[in-house]
Protein backbone atom coordinates (compact mmCIF):
# COMPACT_ATOMS: atom_id res chain seq x y z
CA UNK A 1 0.00 0.00 0.00
CA UNK A 2 2.96 2.10 0.78
CA UNK A 3 4.40 1.86 -2.87
CA UNK A 4 1.08 2.41 -4.37
CA UNK A 5 0.39 5.63 -2.34
CA UNK A 6 3.82 7.15 -2.68
CA UNK A 7 3.34 6.09 -6.69
CA UNK A 8 -0.09 8.40 -6.85
CA UNK A 9 1.12 11.06 -4.36
CA UNK A 10 4.58 11.59 -7.22
CA UNK A 11 2.01 11.17 -10.01
CA UNK A 12 0.30 14.25 -8.57
CA UNK A 13 2.45 16.34 -7.67
CA UNK A 14 3.68 15.47 -11.01
CA UNK A 15 0.43 16.62 -12.70
CA UNK A 16 0.33 20.23 -11.03
CA UNK A 17 4.29 20.89 -12.28
CA UNK A 18 2.98 20.32 -15.67
CA UNK A 19 2.79 23.61 -17.72
CA UNK A 20 0.04 22.18 -20.17
CA UNK A 21 -2.30 20.75 -17.29
CA UNK A 22 -2.12 24.19 -15.31
CA UNK A 23 -3.12 25.69 -18.74
CA UNK A 24 -6.11 23.71 -19.30
CA UNK A 25 -6.96 24.74 -15.66
CA UNK A 26 -6.30 28.40 -16.64
CA UNK A 27 -8.57 28.00 -19.64
CA UNK A 28 -11.11 25.76 -18.18
CA UNK A 29 -11.91 29.00 -15.43
CA UNK A 30 -11.73 31.44 -18.22
CA UNK A 31 -14.64 29.89 -20.26
CA UNK A 32 -16.32 29.14 -16.57
CA UNK A 33 -16.14 32.93 -16.16
CA UNK A 34 -17.36 33.72 -19.87
CA UNK A 35 -20.37 31.79 -18.92
CA UNK A 36 -21.54 35.10 -17.35
CA UNK A 37 -21.41 36.17 -20.90
CA UNK A 38 -24.10 33.95 -22.34
CA UNK A 39 -25.97 34.17 -19.46
CA UNK A 40 -26.32 37.80 -19.93
CA UNK A 41 -27.56 37.36 -23.46
CA UNK A 42 -30.32 34.73 -22.29
CA UNK A 43 -32.88 37.35 -20.19
CA UNK A 44 -34.53 35.53 -17.73
CA UNK A 45 -33.03 32.44 -18.07
CA UNK A 46 -29.59 33.95 -17.16
CA UNK A 47 -28.78 31.41 -14.34
CA UNK A 48 -29.98 28.49 -15.75
CA UNK A 49 -27.06 29.26 -18.71
CA UNK A 50 -24.35 30.15 -16.44
CA UNK A 51 -25.21 26.59 -14.62
CA UNK A 52 -25.68 24.48 -17.44
CA UNK A 53 -22.11 26.26 -19.00
CA UNK A 54 -20.13 26.19 -16.38
CA UNK A 55 -21.15 22.27 -15.65
CA UNK A 56 -20.39 21.16 -18.99
CA UNK A 57 -17.07 23.19 -19.25
CA UNK A 58 -16.08 21.40 -15.52
CA UNK A 59 -16.37 18.27 -17.38
CA UNK A 60 -15.02 18.52 -20.28
CA UNK A 61 -11.66 20.31 -19.24
CA UNK A 62 -11.97 17.67 -16.46
CA UNK A 63 -11.96 14.92 -19.60
CA UNK A 64 -8.74 17.07 -21.28
CA UNK A 65 -6.72 16.42 -17.98
CA UNK A 66 -7.41 13.08 -17.53
CA UNK A 67 -6.71 12.08 -21.24
CA UNK A 68 -3.54 13.42 -21.80
CA UNK A 69 -2.62 13.33 -18.73
CA UNK A 70 -3.22 9.29 -18.63
CA UNK A 71 -1.87 8.79 -22.06
CA UNK A 72 1.39 11.40 -21.96
CA UNK A 73 2.55 9.67 -18.08
CA UNK A 74 2.98 6.40 -19.63
CA UNK A 75 3.85 6.98 -22.94
CA UNK A 76 6.54 9.29 -22.31
CA UNK A 77 8.66 7.52 -19.77
CA UNK A 78 8.76 4.40 -21.73
CA UNK A 79 9.88 6.93 -24.49
CA UNK A 80 12.39 8.44 -22.03
CA UNK A 81 13.22 5.51 -20.46
CA UNK A 82 12.57 6.67 -17.05
CA UNK A 83 10.19 3.98 -16.38
CA UNK A 84 13.30 1.56 -15.73
CA UNK A 85 14.02 3.72 -12.35
CA UNK A 86 10.67 2.44 -11.33
CA UNK A 87 10.64 -0.97 -12.62
CA UNK A 88 14.07 -2.04 -10.87
CA UNK A 89 12.66 -1.49 -7.73
CA UNK A 90 10.49 -4.68 -6.21
CA UNK A 91 7.57 -3.07 -7.21
CA UNK A 92 4.65 -5.53 -8.70
CA UNK A 93 3.74 -3.77 -11.79
CA UNK A 94 -0.19 -3.60 -11.36
CA UNK A 95 1.17 -1.34 -8.13
CA UNK A 96 2.93 1.14 -10.40
CA UNK A 97 -0.58 1.31 -12.65
CA UNK A 98 -2.87 1.61 -9.77
CA UNK A 99 -0.82 4.11 -8.39
CA UNK A 100 -0.60 6.17 -11.66
CA UNK A 101 -3.96 5.68 -11.70
CA UNK A 102 -4.81 7.22 -8.35
CA UNK A 103 -2.58 9.87 -8.88
CA UNK A 104 -4.14 11.44 -11.78
CA UNK A 105 -7.45 10.85 -11.16
CA UNK A 106 -6.59 13.03 -8.10
CA UNK A 107 -4.86 15.22 -9.73
CA UNK A 108 -8.15 16.39 -12.22
CA UNK A 109 -10.88 15.76 -9.34
CA UNK A 110 -8.58 18.42 -7.79
CA UNK A 111 -8.58 20.86 -11.06
CA UNK A 112 -12.64 19.85 -10.97
CA UNK A 113 -13.27 21.37 -7.64
CA UNK A 114 -11.28 24.54 -8.28
CA UNK A 115 -13.36 24.87 -11.33
CA UNK A 116 -16.43 23.81 -9.60
CA UNK A 117 -15.75 26.17 -6.53
CA UNK A 118 -15.28 29.31 -9.07
CA UNK A 119 -18.44 28.30 -11.07
CA UNK A 120 -21.11 28.32 -7.66
CA UNK A 121 -19.36 31.56 -6.54
CA UNK A 122 -20.56 33.04 -9.80
CA UNK A 123 -23.86 31.64 -9.37
CA UNK A 124 -24.33 32.16 -5.69
CA UNK A 125 -23.64 36.16 -7.21
CA UNK A 126 -26.12 35.85 -9.29
CA UNK A 127 -28.47 34.93 -6.98
CA UNK A 128 -28.94 31.57 -7.11
CA UNK A 129 -31.05 29.37 -5.19
CA UNK A 130 -29.39 26.12 -4.32
CA UNK A 131 -30.92 22.61 -5.90
CA UNK A 132 -29.69 19.70 -4.08
CA UNK A 133 -30.66 17.24 -7.47
CA UNK A 134 -27.56 20.10 -9.16
CA UNK A 135 -25.55 18.86 -6.44
CA UNK A 136 -25.85 15.34 -7.07
CA UNK A 137 -24.46 15.69 -10.48
CA UNK A 138 -21.21 16.32 -9.24
CA UNK A 139 -20.24 13.06 -8.24
CA UNK A 140 -21.56 11.46 -11.22
CA UNK A 141 -19.35 14.01 -13.18
CA UNK A 142 -16.79 12.58 -11.55
CA UNK A 143 -17.62 9.06 -12.06
CA UNK A 144 -17.58 9.78 -15.42
CA UNK A 145 -14.23 11.28 -15.50
CA UNK A 146 -12.89 8.12 -13.11
CA UNK A 147 -14.14 5.87 -15.90
CA UNK A 148 -12.63 8.08 -19.13
CA UNK A 149 -9.17 8.26 -16.91
CA UNK A 150 -9.09 4.28 -16.49
CA UNK A 151 -9.92 3.99 -20.34
CA UNK A 152 -7.25 6.23 -21.36
CA UNK A 153 -4.72 4.67 -19.49
CA UNK A 154 -5.58 1.43 -21.04
CA UNK A 155 -5.62 3.19 -24.89
CA UNK A 156 -2.00 4.77 -23.46
CA UNK A 157 -0.81 1.00 -22.46
CA UNK A 158 -2.86 -0.58 -25.91
CA UNK A 159 -1.21 2.34 -28.73
CA UNK A 160 2.17 2.99 -27.66
CA UNK A 161 1.87 6.42 -29.96
CA UNK A 162 0.61 9.15 -27.72
CA UNK A 163 -1.60 10.92 -30.47
CA UNK A 164 -3.45 7.77 -31.14
CA UNK A 165 -3.98 6.75 -28.09
CA UNK A 166 -5.21 10.35 -27.70
CA UNK A 167 -7.12 9.57 -30.25
CA UNK A 168 -8.85 6.32 -29.30
CA UNK A 169 -9.70 7.93 -26.15
CA UNK A 170 -11.48 11.29 -27.20
CA UNK A 171 -13.36 8.79 -29.73
CA UNK A 172 -14.86 6.10 -26.58
CA UNK A 173 -15.86 9.34 -24.86
CA UNK A 174 -17.84 10.65 -27.81
CA UNK A 175 -20.02 7.63 -28.86
CA UNK A 176 -19.84 6.47 -25.01
CA UNK A 177 -22.72 9.36 -25.02
CA UNK A 178 -24.50 7.71 -28.10
CA UNK A 179 -24.76 3.85 -27.36
CA UNK A 180 -28.54 4.28 -27.57
CA UNK A 181 -28.42 5.30 -30.99
CA UNK A 182 -25.99 2.73 -32.20
CA UNK A 183 -28.29 0.29 -30.83
CA UNK A 184 -31.69 1.92 -32.78
CA UNK A 185 -29.49 1.97 -36.32
CA UNK A 186 -27.90 -1.55 -35.80
CA UNK A 187 -31.60 -2.61 -34.83
CA UNK A 188 -32.69 -1.52 -38.32
CA UNK A 189 -30.01 -2.73 -39.97
CA UNK A 190 -30.65 -6.13 -39.51
CA UNK A 191 -29.88 -9.18 -37.15
CA UNK A 192 -26.02 -9.89 -37.73
CA UNK A 193 -25.94 -5.88 -37.39
CA UNK A 194 -27.95 -6.23 -34.13
CA UNK A 195 -25.67 -8.47 -32.55
CA UNK A 196 -22.26 -6.45 -33.61
CA UNK A 197 -23.78 -3.48 -32.09
CA UNK A 198 -24.76 -5.27 -29.09
CA UNK A 199 -21.03 -6.09 -28.73
CA UNK A 200 -19.92 -2.45 -29.37
CA UNK A 201 -22.32 -1.16 -27.12
CA UNK A 202 -20.25 -3.21 -24.58
CA UNK A 203 -17.23 -2.81 -24.91
CA UNK A 204 -18.06 1.07 -25.06
CA UNK A 205 -18.05 3.02 -22.05
CA UNK A 206 -21.90 3.74 -21.68
CA UNK A 207 -21.50 7.67 -20.25
CA UNK A 208 -25.49 8.22 -20.81
CA UNK A 209 -26.00 6.08 -17.23
CA UNK A 210 -23.88 9.01 -15.77
CA UNK A 211 -25.04 12.49 -17.52
CA UNK A 212 -27.02 13.18 -14.22
CA UNK A 213 -27.05 17.16 -15.39
CA UNK A 214 -29.73 15.97 -18.19
CA UNK A 215 -31.46 14.08 -16.08
CA UNK A 216 -32.11 16.28 -12.88
CA UNK A 217 -35.36 18.41 -13.87
CA UNK A 218 -37.44 15.27 -15.24
CA UNK A 219 -39.89 13.26 -13.03
CA UNK A 220 -38.51 10.43 -11.22
CA UNK A 221 -35.40 11.56 -10.65
CA UNK A 222 -33.72 9.81 -7.07
CA UNK A 223 -31.80 8.20 -5.86
CA UNK A 224 -31.69 4.89 -7.35
CA UNK A 225 -30.35 5.68 -11.16
CA UNK A 226 -27.88 7.08 -9.52
CA UNK A 227 -26.28 4.10 -7.37
CA UNK A 228 -27.08 1.68 -10.74
CA UNK A 229 -24.94 4.68 -12.71
CA UNK A 230 -22.13 4.14 -9.88
CA UNK A 231 -22.11 0.58 -9.80
CA UNK A 232 -21.57 0.53 -13.02
CA UNK A 233 -19.10 2.93 -13.65
CA UNK A 234 -16.88 0.91 -10.88
CA UNK A 235 -16.59 -1.93 -12.56
CA UNK A 236 -16.21 -0.26 -16.29
CA UNK A 237 -13.18 1.25 -14.19
CA UNK A 238 -11.79 -2.02 -11.98
CA UNK A 239 -12.20 -4.06 -15.43
CA UNK A 240 -10.15 -1.07 -17.62
CA UNK A 241 -7.28 -1.02 -14.57
CA UNK A 242 -7.16 -4.82 -14.67
CA UNK A 243 -6.55 -4.93 -18.94
CA UNK A 244 -3.94 -2.35 -17.90
CA UNK A 245 -2.26 -4.07 -14.84
CA UNK A 246 -2.74 -7.35 -17.69
CA UNK A 247 -1.00 -5.46 -20.48
CA UNK A 248 1.83 -3.45 -18.54
CA UNK A 249 2.81 -6.63 -16.73
CA UNK A 250 3.58 -8.06 -20.10
CA UNK A 251 5.62 -5.51 -21.65
CA UNK A 252 8.96 -6.10 -22.01
CA UNK A 253 11.29 -2.51 -21.16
Amino acid sequence: MRSILAIARYTFLQQFRNRLYLVVVLFGLLLVAASLLFGALAGDQEVRVILDFGLVTAEIFGLATAVFGAVTLVVEEMESKTIYLILTRPLPRPFYVLGRFLGLLLAVGASMAVMEVFHFSLLFMKGWTPDPAVFAALPMMGLKIMVMTALSLLCSLTFTSAPTATVFSILFWVLGHFGNEIRFMADRAGQWAKVAGELFCAVLPNLSLLNARDVIDLPGFGLTPLLYGAGYALLYTLACLALSAALFSKKEF
